[in-house]
């Protein structure tokens, strides 16, 4: 995790524990700093992605017979 990504994990945390800090136990906190940073992990892997402005998103195909 960078130094950047770090610290936006840290100010992130900060803000739920104000407004939360009071409702849920600490383990309760602790589990939701290690959610947190697998979610900004995720976004920092996704802003590694180099997109082009003419790149389409993904098609998945479905057939129209298929049952749902």
């Amino acid at each position: 995790m960078s130094h950047q990504t770090k610290r936006e994990a840290e100010i992130l945390f900060t803000l739920i524990e104000t407004r939360y800090g009071d409702r849920v136990t600490p383990d309760e906190l602790e589990e939701m700093r290690k959610s947190l940073n697998a979610i900004l992990d995720g976004a920092t892997a996704m802003r590694a992605i180099k997109l082009e402005n003419s790149d389409e998103p993904h098609q998945f195909f479905k057939p129209s017979g298929e049952p749902e």
